[in-house]
Formats: structure tokens, sequence, C-alpha cells
């Protein structure tokens, strides 16, 4: 049933703010208040005609707490600012102030129906922060009846509770992907950690704050901004098969047809009827879980992580990097499957191998499609590999190149090896088309410090891809320092080289052959 359209319901700011010239416009899709010009655009009926709520009078209170407690501009943004950022964590700011106050936005800004359309079209297609700005401009106290004082400030508003809904939902159902559920994971957690840095305070405890300063929102807005930035990874809007478990499978089948990766799984990659299993997690999970390991060290000094890098001090130096060339006397081609150039195939042109016809038929000759690529392997004390892992990773990538790195320098025949924690270090090529360094030499050259993460990063930029870094994400420069600068170089060069960072050997192996690089 349809409600009858009342009166016009039209707001006094002048009462708000003391000030006489207030122009007041009708506007239903775009609310906005101007401070600065003393406009209002507002939606100005009572009850909704569709569902009979009051979405008009709770914008209208918004509008008129930002006319109380907004300043009359933004403010000069700076480098590592921008307005989107800025905007949200006001919204923020002013509908807890109004709590704060009394006046509660205890109703829907618009029809049910129409805030999970706008959820669901997000879920669909918006980048992780975008998500998350949207769940931040939802999130407010609407009541504190019946909760303890700690929980009395936290957002219980309807919009925020059918957000966190449908994500649970879907993280519970089988149409997204996981790596998408990771993102809906990672936006209500980040949600609720913006919200805190907004509403709580510091001083006697993690209570929540009487009120809130505008030049707080200016501090969290810079937080919230490296989510924004293009290099970090979080406003990537994602592909339909990163979203929707069918396209991901698709995808996934199209890829083994056109590569005939199919037939050169090893035997404890085997594949489901629906296109392959994914084992523990997918290439693009690494990569985001890579950012979000990133973002945790700049953005909260390390979380749960063992270390915590001097973000202040952006000073650090990278050690010299001496690029050694060791003999590879290993030779694995003899147990290296499918190392040949080319292969007897069922199907083909000229027949070649036609004493096989009694065999298995495979009478054609194909060339190999050959699978390498580069990957640098961080060898500090922190990290472990054996000769037994570089033989693995060159089984499944037979025209891979495979470097370490570390503080070690002295000349590869110095016998009275030493751990050089100052100035220099080195990256070793340990192994290269189906070539390998001995046992004993790894043995020998891995420990140690880091030195020279970013200037090996560099040399695996100009290397073939795909490029792989292999690495806990510890990074050290001269004198065993980690600073804020040396973690921002390393992303950096990893964003604009395509290089992908994976945890330990152990993930190289799983994501073996999603890393090719055809020859």
């Amino acid at each position: 049933m349809l409600h009858q359209k009342k009166n016009k319901k039209v707001p006094f700011p002048e009462i708000v703010s003391g000030k006489e010239g207030w122009k007041i416009f009708e506007d239903n899709k775009n609310p906005r208040t101007s401070v600065l010009s003393k406009e209002m655009y507002v939606p100005l009926d009572d009850e909704c005609l569709e569902c009979g709520r009051y979405h008009a009078k709770m914008i209208r209170r918004h509008e008129l707490g930002h006319v109380k407690w907004s300043p009359q501009t933004i403010g000069k943004l700076g480098p590592d600012e921008s307005e989107t950022c800025v905007e949200i964590m006001e919204e923020v700011r002013i509908s807890y102030l109004l709590a704060r106050k009394g006046l509660f936005i205890d109703d829907i800004y618009m029809c049910e129906d129409n805030i999970r359309k706008s959820i669901m079209e997000l879920m669909y297609n918006a980048s992780p922060f975008k998500m998350l700005c949207y769940a931040l401009a939802g999130m407010w106290p609407a009541t504190n009846e019946e909760k303890s004082y700690y929980q009395r400030w936290s957002p219980d508003n309807e919009e925020w509770t059918i957000m966190k809904e449908m994500f649970s939902e879907a993280i519970d159902g089988d149409e997204f992907t996981r790596l998408r559920k990771m993102h809906f994971a990672w936006v209500e957690q980040k949600a609720y950690h913006f919200y805190d840095r907004m509403t709580r305070m510091r001083k006697g405890g993690w209570s929540y704050a009487e009120t809130i300063s505008y030049r707080k929102t200016r501090n969290v807005a810079k937080e919230l901004f490296r989510y924004q930035l293009e290099e970090n990874g979080f406003n990537d809007e994602p592909t339909p098969e990163q979203v929707l478990e069918s396209a991901r499978i698709a995808a996934e089948k199209k890829k083994l047809a056109s590569s005939s990766l199919a037939n050169m799984k090893t035997s404890g990659d085997e594949e489901s009827e629906e296109g392959g299993k994914q084992n523990n997690q997918t290439l693009e999970e690494a990569e985001f879980n890579t950012n979000k390991r990133i973002s945790e060290i700049m953005n909260t000094h390390g979380g749960n992580l063992n270390y915590q890098p001097d973000l202040n001090d952006m000073s650090g130096r990278w050690g010299n990097m001496v690029i050694r060339t060791p003999e590879l006397v290993v030779n694995l081609q003899g147990r290296i499957k499918g190392g040949r150039e080319y292969r007897p195939m069922d199907f083909g042109v000229t027949p070649k191998y036609m004493n096989r016809w009694c065999v298995d038929k495979k009478v054609f000759q194909q060339k190999q499609r050959v699978y390498g690529g580069t990957i640098l392997i961080d060898a500090s004390g922190s990290m472990h590999f054996s000769g037994d892992d570089i033989l693995e990773i060159m089984q499944m990538l037979p025209a891979v190149k495979i470097a370490m790195y570390n503080s070690t320098y002295e000349d590869d025949n110095n016998k009275n090896n030493h751990y050089g924690w100052g100035t220099t270090g080195s990256l070793r090529v340990i192994g290269d088309n189906g070539k390998r360094v001995t046992t004993e030499y790894l043995q020998k050259y891995s420990g140690g410090g880091n030195l020279v993460d970013g200037p090996a990063l560099k040399w695996l930029s100009k290397q073939k891809p795909k490029r792989i870094w292999v690495s806990d994400m510890y990074v050290f420069g001269r004198d065993n320092t980690s600073t804020g600068n040396l973690l921002q170089e390393c992303h950096q060069i990893m964003k604009k080289s395509g290089i992908t960072r994976l945890a330990d050997i152990d993930e190289v192996k799983h994501f073996a052959l999603e890393l090719n690089r055809l020859q």
C-alpha cells in the first residue's frame, strides 16, 4: 500500500549554524551540504511512498550534522590525501557525533531492496577499496539501548547489518571465488578498524570518544588513502573470473585447453570434474595476501607480524650488490619431466615415430612447450630451502632461472665465508636451463642478513617473466636496518615490474605451472 505524499519537510540550518541566508533545494538523488555557500540539497518528503519508512528524515538529520560540525571547506589536500577519503571519514565522524548527542539515525536512508541492490552491485563489480568506502559511509550507532558501555557506540545500524549478512552469506556460499570471499572478509575487518580509529581514544583505555575533531578526520583519511593508491592493489576492479567461481572454472578450462597444461600435470596435481581443484590458494589470493601484509606493516606497525620497521625513518640505504655466476655443475636434464625440445604425440602432420604405432600411437613429432621464467629467493637466515627443492622446481619449470641473495659477499672460492651485515651482499644464479649448483654450494652461501632486497628486485625486474620473488617480506638494508622507505621501494619495484611475491618454496611448487611463461 502506497502512502499519500504529505507536505514538504523543510530543515532549518539557521537554527543549527546561527547564520542566516541558507538556501534549501530539493534533491532526492544526491543530498549534500555546502557550509561555505550556505546551500543544502536534501529530500523534503516525510515517509517513503514505496515502503513507508523515514529515509528523507534521516538524510536531513545527517546533513544538519554537517552544518553543525563540518568546516566550510575541506581544506588544502596534501600528497598523501584525497578528497574521497576525507569525505568518507567525515561521514563517519558526523554520524557518530549525532549519536553522541542523542540524535540517532535510527531508520534506513533508502528502501531495503535498494540497499541490497547497491551492495550486490559492489560485490560483483567493485574494488575492495570502493566496497570499504561504501561500508564506512554506512556505519554508525543507531541506538544505545540494552548494550554495555563498550558496545554502546559501536555500529549497529540496519545498513551495516545488511552488508555484513550479505558478506556472510556470500562467504558460506558457492557463487563467489575464494579470492572474492577474501575481499569481503577484508572489507569487514578494515571497516571496523577505521571506524575504531575514528571513534575510540587511547587515553584511559580504548573507550569511545565523546567528541571527534576534524583534524582526526584528516589524519585517519591519510591512512585510508594508502588503500586507494593504484600501486597497492586494493583499488583494482576485479575481473569476472576473480569474482565468480563459474567464470574462474571456465577460464581455467580454457587456459588448460589452449596451453596443453593438462598433459603436463604432475601426479600430485590431479584435476576435478569442475575444472581443477584449488589446493591451498590461488595465485591471485597469494598476491592479495602480499598486499595485505605490506599495508598492515605500513599502516599498523605490523599487527600480528613479528617485526616492526621504523616507519618514521625514511633514510634507510641498501647495501652494494655483487652478482655471482657460479658454475652450474649438476645437470638435471635427464631428471626433468618433459625436458626435451620435441616429444611424441598422437596428433600432428608428419609421422616421425612409426615404431610407436603399436604401443601408444604417438607417432607425430610436436614441439615441446617449455615453461620457465625467473625465481628470486631471499636466502637470508629466516628463509630455508634445499637442493631437493631446487630440483623439484626445475622438474616443473625446465627453462626457469633461479637466483638467491643475502648478505654474504666473499668470492665463491673463499673457504672462509663470512656473513656480512654491513655494506655488501651478493646475488647468485644457482640454476638455469636445467642445471644447478651443488647442494654444498647452497648450504655454504645461505643464511645471514638481507642487505640487498631492493637491488636484487631491480635485477629480477630485468629478467624474463614470469618474475617470482620468494620472501617473507622482512626487508633490511645496511647495518641490519629496516625503514619505511626500503619496504616502500620493494613494493614499488614489484608493482612496476609485475613481480609476484610468494611466501616460501612450498608456494612456488604449488603454483609452478600457473607461474609459467611459454618460451
